[in-house]
């Protein structure tokens, strides 16, 4: 079962992101359906569309992790000294901002204070790097920073949250415009350092240094911290059609209480939105009918909800020279120096492109960046739908939004909405490989010991890449937000012939193809959409490594069957081995199966070396048209499914067309299969206004087409799909 709920308050001055005004039901939380279980975004990707660059000091309510939990709470015996602020919606968060704490209201809850100093007396330090010849031929350097959080003075009742710190990034100034580079954070030691090469030394030393306000570089530190807010909110409130049985207007369909809910196609059956609901206020009541619904602990309902929030601190970074090179933050290899030894080039570009043998242009675009070492930008040249995190089924969920027409109990759908994620079709294999491509090409600056954890990839979001959507009708309507690499779509549409010509393009496997057109500075590059429930991104299989025993448990936690092609292997000291003959004959795993490896048959250097991380190169095998038969059966009032099967077909029909008409709402719709596709079922949906006429006629004519595109015949039938849910084509 689905619920949907739509916020119609949100806080003053804490942000909440555009997306999270509506709710659908996972498991027993609550969760924001307008996003879906990807990987996190970056904490700084989180704030970029949420809150002006400027803004010294911000919280935001988490994207991803915010949810609400209408189980029965687990309150067990918290940590001494946990203080968890409640955060109340009229409540203006400021670095002065005070609140309550969750299990004590006696207790009040204050932010600490924030500061940034040279780490070991050293801000700035570079050096010259050399070419064969001896000759310079760039610069590297870093700026090392020390972070405190330090505590306020307190009165007795008052005690300080609990700050981690998750992100670094430094924010350096040029002309009409800045570049950001990203932080390593060591939280033991409370270090932040940022590695720079080339013109990046020369502008940071400069904005270091410079008087000119407009000049300065800052830093942003991303927090995190646990806190409460008031789960009370005016909702909207819309159901999974399948779970609603008791309401007229959704009709009352026999027979279909138990039928499990396929796992492919999420189109089958989906949510409703009731858009004139006149009391939307979610009682108490109205939370515990949802648990007893779907079988929840009702004894108690929490008041409140615990979310993760992040906080963001801008600090300005400027230090002048000094005038004794004992003193000076700014160090190269001789010690400190007291005057400018740069000279700024600004025709530079921020990422050059560079080739990698064995990476095919088809697949990925790589650029190498000039102001940080060992960080490239990729572009994948396709996008696809992204699965879910933890479920591993498709990105994808459709809303009907339903009316009602004057007083009357029935209800008519008004609008039609289809949320989807896309990413870039890079697998984690995929990437650990690149990384040893990269070094054996030399594209790795500096020590190569730990290239591993030393490179860092960067997609076209993280650098706030302008992008645009061509090629494709339906795609180019969407409205678009980003969510870490990935891209969400909303595509929204009061056209429910139009609704249902997508629908049976997704449901039966027909790629919806489009353009999407990046754009950064010197940069112009171009991938291609593939919008298909049958080619999803994301990774299916999860390893258990156990060096001890040398065995590895593998599972395919995804819907799918799946097919291993090859391993990579990754030990302790870097050195990569890869085994691609292992799977040849290696049967493929069902959804849910685990298997036990034998560590050294994949790998005989496991027998002196332990393994520090290990990749599969996979494919996903989906066949959807197997479960058409379980979609069909679900059908409602709203929205019909029909299977339309071609039988054994005359030696001569190379090509068959339907043109359909639903008479109830006049859509019309034309069918196509080739002659090597008769034996595949076409699966196909169409929407009613579920309005009081009871005229269920659909008339169809079929036509049949010799190999040379010659119309053979032609036959017009009439069906009524309350009786029967099958179209049968004849010779």
């Amino acid at each position: 079962m689905s619920l949907l709920f739509t916020k119609t308050q949100r806080f003053s001055k804490l942000e909440i992101m555009p997306d999270l005004k509506t709710f659908k039901l996972e498991g027993t939380k609550l969760v924001p359906t307008n996003r879906f279980n990807l990987e996190p975004a970056k904490p700084s990707n989180s704030f970029t569309t949420v809150v002006s660059p400027d803004a010294p000091f911000t919280v935001i309510e988490h994207p991803i992790i915010h949810s609400i939990n209408i189980d029965r709470p687990v309150i067990g015996i918290l940590p001494i000294n946990s203080y968890f602020p409640l955060i109340d919606g009229d409540t203006a968060i400021d670095e002065s901002a005070s609140f309550k704490d969750y299990s004590d209201s006696n207790i009040i809850l204050l932010f600490p204070e924030i500061e940034i100093a040279p780490n070991n007396n050293t801000l700035f330090y570079y050096e010259n790097v050399l070419d064969k010849s001896g000759k310079n031929s760039g610069l590297m350097g870093r700026v090392t920073l020390k972070y405190t959080i330090k505590n306020k003075p307190l009165k007795a009742n008052e005690k300080n949250i609990a700050l981690n710190l998750k992100e670094a990034v430094l924010n350096l100034k040029i002309k009409d415009d800045s570049i950001k580079i990203n932080g390593i954070v060591t939280p033991e030691k409370n270090e932040i350092q940022f590695d720079l090469k080339d013109e990046a030394v020369k502008i940071a030393f400069l904005n270091l240094i410079t008087q000119i306000n407009n000049l300065k570089s800052s830093i942003d530190l991303f927090f995190e911290f646990k806190g409460y807010s008031k789960f009370r909110k005016n909702f909207l409130v819309a159901r999974n059609i399948g779970s609603i049985k008791n309401l007229k207007f959704f009709g009352n369909e026999p027979g279909t209480e138990n039928i499990r809910t396929p796992k492919a196609s999420i189109l089958s059956n989906p949510l409703v939105i009731k858009s004139n609901a006149p009391n939307t206020i979610i009682s108490r009541r109205s939370i515990l009918e949802i648990q007893k619904e779907n079988h929840m602990n009702t004894d108690v309902q929490a008041e409140l909800v615990k979310s993760t929030f992040l906080l963001r601190v801008n600090k300005t970074l400027n230090y002048p020279l000094s005038s004794d090179t004992a003193t000076s933050l700014y160090k190269t290899i001789g010690g400190g120096f007291i005057n400018n030894p740069f000279n700024l080039n600004e025709d530079f570009s921020q990422f050059r492109q560079i080739f990698v043998p064995g990476v095919h242009f088809s697949k990925l675009s790589i650029y190498k960046s000039t102001l940080q070492p060992n960080t490239f930008l990729l572009i994948s040249k396709t996008y696809g739908l992204s699965r879910d995190l933890d479920t591993m089924k498709p990105c994808i969920s459709t809303i009907f939004h339903a009316y009602e027409d004057g007083t009357s109990t029935q209800e008519e759908i008004s609008k039609i909405s289809f949320q989807f994620a896309l990413g870039p079709n890079l697998s984690e294999y995929d990437l650990a490989k690149l990384k040893i491509e990269l070094l054996q090409n030399n594209y790795i600056d500096g020590d190569k010991t730990d290239y591993f954890e030393k490179v860092q990839f960067l997609f076209p979001n993280d650098i706030e890449s302008d992008y645009e959507i061509s090629g494709n009708y339906f795609l180019q309507q969407s409205d678009i937000s980003t969510d870490g690499k990935h891209f969400l779509f909303n595509l929204s549409t009061e056209n429910l012939s139009e609704a249902s010509i997508l629908i049976n393009a997704l449901n039966n496997t027909i790629s919806q193809f489009a353009n999407i057109n990046f754009r950064h500075k010197e940069i112009k590059d171009t991938s291609i959409i593939e919008l298909n429930l049958e080619k999803t991104i994301g990774e299916m299989i999860e390893s258990v490594i156990d060096n001890t025993s040398k065995t590895i448990k593998i599972s395919n936690k995804s819907i799918s069957k799946c097919r291993l092609n090859s391993v990579l292997f990754v030990n302790n000291e870097n050195a990569a081995y890869f085994n691609s003959t292992y799977f040849n004959k290696f049967p493929d795993l069902i959804s849910s199966e685990s298997k036990i490896l034998d560590s050294i048959a994949l790998n005989p250097n496991t027998k002196s070396s332990t393994v520090k991380n290990i990749f599969f190169d996979f494919e996903s095998i989906e066949d959807i048209s197997s479960e058409f038969s379980q979609i069909v059966s679900q059908s409602t009032s709203y929205n019909r499914y029909l299977q339309i099967e071609i039988k054994k077909q005359k030696a001569a029909t190379s090509k068959i067309t339907m043109e359909l008409l639903v008479e109830q709402t006049g859509s019309r719709f034309t069918i196509e299969k080739l002659k090597a596709e008769f034996a595949i079922p076409v699966l196909f949906n169409f929407i009613v206004k579920n309005s009081i006429s009871t005229n269920t006629l659909l008339s169809y004519k079929v036509n049949y087409f010799d190999k040379n595109d010659n119309l053979v015949k032609s036959q017009n039938h009439v069906f009524d799909y309350s009786t029967s849910s099958k179209i049968t084509i004849n010779q």
